[in-house]
This record gives C-alpha cells, sequence and structure tokens, in this order.
C-alpha cells in the first residue's frame, strides 16, 4: 500500500513538472536604456523578437525615419509596431546609437509626414527604453 502510494506520488510531481511553462524572454536594455539587440537567447541559440510597444508620451509622437534620418511618419503612443529584420538583427548602430527597423500600419500613426500614403511603412525609432518596450508574447 505505501509502494502504491509512493508511486503516485512521484508520477504526480514528475507530470506537475513536466506540465509547467517557460515563460519568453524579451530584449534587455543597458544602463543607458538602450537596447543593444532584437534577438533574444533561447535553448537553442537566439531568436527574433518581433512585437514593440511605443511608449513615447509625446503629444506629437514617436519620430520614425528612413535611412537618411528623414523622419517619415510619427507614432502613435501605445501603437504596437513589428521588427524587421533586414539583415541579422531589427537593431542597426548609427553614430553609436541603436535604431530599431520596425513595419507600422496606418493605425499605428500620430502623423504622417511624407506625402505618399502607404498601407504600412518602414522606418526606423531610436531603440531606447524611453521610446519603446518590447511586448512579451506569452502575455498576449
Amino acid at each position: 500500500m505505501i509502494r502504491l502510494l509512493l508511486a503516485s506520488f512521484i508520477c504526480a510531481l514528475s507530470v506537475a513538472n513536466a506540465a509547467q511553462a517557460q515563460m519568453s524572454d524579451v530584449p534587455s536594455f543597458d544602463t543607458n536604456g538602450d537596447f543593444a539587440s532584437a534577438r533574444v537567447q533561447g535553448n537553442r541559440g537566439t531568436y527574433p523578437h518581433w512585437q514593440w510597444l511605443v511608449v513615447a508620451a509625446d503629444e506629437e509622437g514617436l519620430n520614425c525615419r528612413n535611412v537618411d534620418g528623414s523622419v517619415v511618419v510619427t507614432l502613435a503612443y501605445g501603437a504596437v509596431v513589428d521588427s524587421v529584420f533586414a539583415s541579422g538583427d531589427a537593431i542597426e548602430w548609427v553614430n553609436d546609437q541603436p535604431w530599431l527597423q520596425v513595419s507600422a500600419s496606418v493605425m499605428d500613426l500620430r502623423r504622417r509626414v511624407v506625402d505618399e500614403i502607404a498601407v504600412a511603412y518602414t522606418c526606423y525609432v531610436r531603440a531606447n527604453k524611453t521610446y519603446i518596450a518590447p511586448i512579451n508574447p506569452d502575455t498576449q
């Protein structure tokens, strides 16, 4: 009888441990608040982090720039934008500052600066915690 109870207890423990889910990790920032990469270390290498929340509370919106540095659109506070991984990482370093390449839909815009009208815009925002925050996919 004791053996049967012990076996049941061990079986229940192993099932409980197997059912525990792992939380996704998100990119972290350095002491300056800069995100160095949009890739996250997993148990099988790195994987891309896709969604970011615009947290810049400026009424004018967060400037999103083209490769020349000109403002293309401004993104609204609370907008969710997607990383664009054109090369190995969605974050590029320009003048010692990280910039995240994003794709933003018309619904994410506060204001359009360019005359060109599109369904989505690909542009760069400063990869800093003052402006953007990674969204943990496990919380959705």
